[in-house]
């Protein structure tokens, strides 16, 4: 289901090129981020995937898509009456995605953020698109909608010229926010399971389990070594939750490759 659109900015708010050094100070530099608050309005723990779809740039330019890895120029994090937890995106093309999970009948705030120390730098982030929100789900068998409350948000600070290399004896930060628009205009929605795809898990696990099978996984420097490859795993065993009940392909898997492990739903 599309939300709202989205615009992350990380630049001057005016062109300063040939301003007079009088009027350079109104051209401030301004942080944009993207704020989603979602209310669970189930009885149940509901796991979601979020996705951002940017709008393509003309020509090569990493100031105008997202960026991943340890350089990456956003963030993605999600607090539910807590400290905020950041998920990693994965990306598809100029998709990017990530899932989590919201408690029963709690609210969560989804905040995608520049990275203000990779970006200060350059200060010409601006990243535009839109947001689509549904229920996920692991294995494919049908899923109800659930329902939500959702209230899409810009938020910005306003940070003076130079900041922070410039010493500046009296800095001016000033903040604005604006709701945006609801695709289906109003707060009250249902939001849809994402299309139905057949997992086949063989494929995914079969690397790691021939190295585990081999003696050959090396479990202290698996996340340092090959980080994609521990997160895919974590996250996807995290994901087979109790409701999830057909685990025959992983449990063959491992039969075959004579690894004394059986997984189940308990």
């Amino acid at each position: 289901m599309e939300i709202s659109t989205f615009e992350l900015l990380a630049k001057p708010i005016a062109p300063v090129d040939g301003l007079p050094a009088d009027v350079l100070p109104v051209a401030r530099r301004i942080v944009q981020g993207y704020f989603l608050n979602i209310s669970n309005l189930e009885s149940f723990t509901v796991l979601y995937r979020i996705q951002f779809t940017i709008s393509k740039p003309v020509g090569a330019d990493p100031n105008r898509i997202i960026t991943l890895g340890p350089n990456r120029n956003v963030g993605l994090f999600v607090d539910v009456a807590g400290a905020n937890n950041e998920i990693f995106l994965t990306q598809n093309g100029e998709v990017y995605s990530a899932s989590f999970r919201i408690p029963a009948r709690q609210t969560a705030s989804v905040e995608l953020l520049p990275q203000v120390l990779n970006v200060l730098g350059t200060s010409m982030l601006e990243v535009r698109g839109f947001v689509s929100l549904f229920r996920r789900q692991i294995l494919p068998r049908p899923l109800p909608p659930v329902k939500v409350l959702l209230n899409p948000e810009i938020r910005g600070t306003f940070l003076p010229n130079g900041f922070p290399s410039v010493p500046n004896r009296s800095p001016d930060f000033d903040q604005i926010n604006y709701s945006l628009a609801i695709a289906s205009g109003k707060a009250f929605n249902e939001i849809p399971p994402e299309l139905r795809q057949q997992i086949i898990l063989g494929p995914i696990f079969q690397p790691l389990l021939e190295e585990l099978s081999n003696g050959t996984l090396d479990l202290d420097s698996l996340e340092t070594d090959n980080p994609e490859k521990a997160r895919m795993l974590v996250q996807l065993l995290a994901e087979l939750d109790a409701s999830d009940v057909n685990l025959d392909d992983i449990n063959t898997l491992m039969e075959k490759l004579e690894i004394p492990v059986r997984m189940s739903s308990n």
